[in-house]
């Protein structure tokens, strides 16, 4: 019986709550905002728009005057009166001009006023080699002198007891016609060094030349010294 109660005094204060909460909501919510104006929305842009007026172009600049020359001179005047006959002006033909070929109004070549052919420029001469004022070194030469008499060094007696080996370098200066007239030792072994001047003063070169021209020639010979020999 106390569940059946209970039960039905919730079935009925139920739907009484329900009423209560919605009368609250329409009074706090719905009602405010029946009063509320929307704003419409703008459709089209009005017709006019106000704006800054636009400002006054600049004044144009001024323009220099024109200056007016004049040809008469000084104090001479403009005739205004027409003369009464007019008088033929007599031009002076230009001089006629011949051309190089001599063909009449300067037509020189198919081409009108005398103008002349092109000049060939003139290769410059061939230089010629310059004169030798001494010996010509061998490397100057075209050919290296070609030895024709050839006379072996005598060994020295005393270099062979002393079991004396070695190698002398001559400076040597050749004539116009090959011979031999200078020699200067330029490494020297000293009981070799007169028997290799002796030899190489024998010595016969053919003539050497330079420019087309015979000359004396500097060049340098070497002396070998072996016990075999």
């Amino acid at each position: 019986m106390a569940h059946e109660g209970l039960r039905s005094h919730l079935s009925g204060s139920v739907p009484i709550s329900i009423v209560v909460h919605l009368v609250i909501l329409l009074v706090l919510v719905v009602i405010p905002l029946a009063n509320v104006v929307l704003p419409v929305p703008v459709t089209s842009i009005p017709s006019y728009v106000l704006a800054a007026p636009l400002p006054p172009p600049p004044p144009p600049s001024p323009r220099p005057a024109a200056t007016v020359t004049s040809n008469v001179p000084a104090g001479s005047s403009i005739p205004i009166k027409a003369p009464d006959a007019i008088q033929e002006e007599h031009i002076a033909s230009p001089p006629s001009i011949a051309g190089d070929d001599g063909v009449p109004g300067g037509v020189s070549f198919g081409e009108p006023g005398g103008v002349a052919p092109p000049t060939v420029p003139t290769p410059p001469p061939v230089a010629e080699p310059p004169k030798a004022q001494g010996p010509v070194r061998v490397a100057e030469l075209p050919v290296s002198p070609r030895k024709t008499v050839d006379v072996r060094p005598v060994y020295p007696e005393v270099a062979r007891l002393a079991r004396k080996e070695g190698m002398v370098i001559l400076e040597a200066v050749l004539d116009t016609s090959g011979r031999v007239t200078q020699l200067r030792v330029i490494r020297s072994e000293p009981l070799l060094d007169q028997a290799a001047i002796d030899a190489v003063r024998q010595w016969r070169y053919a003539p050497s030349t330079y420019g087309g021209k015979p000359v004396s020639v500097l060049m340098t010979i070497t002396v070998r010294f072996t016990l075999g020999q």
